[in-house]
Parts: C-alpha cells; structure tokens; sequence
C-alpha cells in the first residue's frame, strides 16, 4: 500500500538535489511546487513542464514560506545555508539562518495542513565520532559540527511536533551525495571538489592522511528514497539512513578517480579538521526492511557517470 500525494512541495528546489528531484519526480508524473529563494530563467526554461510550479520564496521570510505552502500535500524540505566543509565559524548565523526558519515553516506546514513533511537531514554530521560502524539510526547523536547540531536540533522540533500536534514527518539521513549536476559550494562534497581541482590544475586538499571513511550515495539512490518516503504510509514519524552501507577512504576514492580518468590527482595534505570524523559509514538496514528501499548504483558505476557528465571521460 502506499499514499497518493497530492501536490509535492520541494523547497530548496535549486540546489543539487532539489535540481535532480525537481527533474525526476516531474518525469514521474507527480505534480510539483519548487520553492527557492532566487530561480535563474535558465531554470525556470530547463524545468518547465505542465505539473511543475516554480516560486521564489526566502526560508528567512515566513509570510512567503507561508504562501507557498499553500495547497501542498507533501513538503520535501532540502533548505540549508550551513554545512560541514564550513566548519565551526558560523554557530550563531546556523542557528539564526537554520532552525528559527525551519522551525517556522513546520508551524506554517502545520496550521496550512501539510500532510507529510519530509527533512532531508545529514548522516555524516549527526553521529559523531564515537558512533558504531556501520551508524544505525538509534546510536547516540553527538555532533562534532555547528552543521550536524543546526541538523539534529530541526530533527528534535520535527518529533516535538509530532508528538504533541501529530505531525506526520520523515527524517532522512543521507550520507555523502554526489553526482552529475554537483558542484562544490560551501566546502562540501569530496568528489566536486576533486573534479573542480583537476579542471583547474590545482592539487587536492586532502585532511591528515586520507584514511577518513566516507559513505558515498549516488543521487539517483538518493531520489529514490525520498519518492519512498513520499509514498510509503509506514515511514511515518521514523528517520531512516540513507547511504550505501559502505565506506571507502579518501585516499582510496581518490586514486579511483585518478584511474578512472586516466590522469593524476595532485595532492596536499594539510591537518585535519577537529569537525570531521574519521568514520563515517551507515546501517541502511531499516530503510530496506520498512520502505523497500536499497541502493543500486555502485559507487564505480555512479563515479564512471559523474565523470561522463563532466566531460572527463568518454
């Protein structure tokens, strides 16, 4: 069984997943309203279609936020301005720029009759470094980033308000997206950041040794799990890792990347951050048992097309 959404909103709509989501869920069939504080022409001209809606609307402004829930059955919420490529410099900014608006647009989805309000969270930010390997879902939270606290703190409110208005929400928690369409932007993202020093001819800063662990998803899997979360009526009021279940070092995705294009990767190797983690890998075991949900795009295929769709292979 599953729910019949009516109109989605994704709210984030033009960044690298809210682009893919957007272009999907409209392939799909599904009625969309994409929502983001500035939506380029070029955009708006690459995303037209009869069951798309684009608006422009600021978190920051609760009035429009409130407008443009309008009418929605479904919210996917995807806005963030923080990130862990940023480190701990900007705590207050997060908490004023992050979770005051988010926790605003939940109360506004809430009073307008919001059906499902799905937070794409981080599941690389909120465990922290003393989590289990592979990070179920019920481990300690322990944020050693401003980005993974700001993320965590939106979690708590959406179960608050759950629990005292029954707020039908979805917490998911994806690993490390990456991807055709991805670029680097805020620090964050290993695999845009190396495709963007290679184009250019600069080394590739690379945190203590390279041996970090990370779980990449590709973003297709990505997509696929928030449709899940959309039309799955047991997801309700649960948060679910979103990764591939397997990790790989730095060192080892870089030199991956480095055969698959046939040209080497300049290194710099520079101390590591005190908001990283030396392991970052997810149980993805209740996503596949409660919303039918797995990966299926390994991480050789995923690179082999990311690569592709920048030109850096044939």
């Amino acid at each position: 069984m599953t729910r019949t959404p009516g109109l989605i909103g994704v709210f984030g709509v033009t960044g690298f997943i809210g682009t893919a989501l957007c272009r999907a869920l409209a392939a799909r069939g599904y009625d969309l309203r994409g929502v983001s504080r500035h939506i380029s022409q070029d955009f708006r001209n690459a995303h037209a279609a009869p069951n798309v809606e684009l608006v422009e609307a600021s978190i920051q402004d609760p009035f429009a936020i409130a407008a443009s829930l309008q009418g929605v059955d479904t919210v996917v919420q995807l806005i963030s301005t923080s990130s862990p490529g940023l480190g701990n410099r900007f705590i207050t900014s997060d908490i004023m720029d992050n979770v005051i608006p988010h926790v605003t647009a939940i109360e506004a989805a809430l009073s307008i009759g919001v059906k499902r309000y799905i937070f794409v969270s981080s599941g690389g930010a909120v465990y922290g470094a003393g989590a289990p390997v592979p990070t179920p879902e019920h481990a300690a939270t322990f944020p050693l980033s401003s980005h993974g606290i700001t993320k965590l703190m939106i979690e708590k409110y959406l179960a608050l308000y759950g629990a005292q208005d029954d707020l039908d929400y979805v917490v998911l928690r994806p690993s490390n997206p990456y991807g055709p369409g991805q670029t680097f932007r805020k620090g964050q993202g290993l695999i845009p950041a190396v495709l963007q020093r290679v184009t250019r001819g600069q080394a590739v800063q690379v945190f203590g040794d390279g041996s970090a662990e990370r779980d990449y998803i590709f973003i297709d899997d990505v997509l696929d799990a928030i449709e899940a979360a959309i039309l799955r009526p047991e997801a309700r009021q649960q948060t679910f890792n979103i990764g591939s279940g397997r990790g790989m070092s730095v060192v080892a995705l870089l030199d991956a990347l480095q055969e698959a294009m046939g040209r080497p990767i300049l290194r710099e190797f520079v101390p590591v951050r005190k908001s990283d983690v030396p392991r970052s890998i997810l149980d993805i075991s209740k996503a596949r048992t409660v919303m039918d949900w797995a990966p299926s795009v390994d991480l050789t295929d995923g690179v082999t097309r990311t690569l592709r769709a920048h030109g850096l292979v044939p």
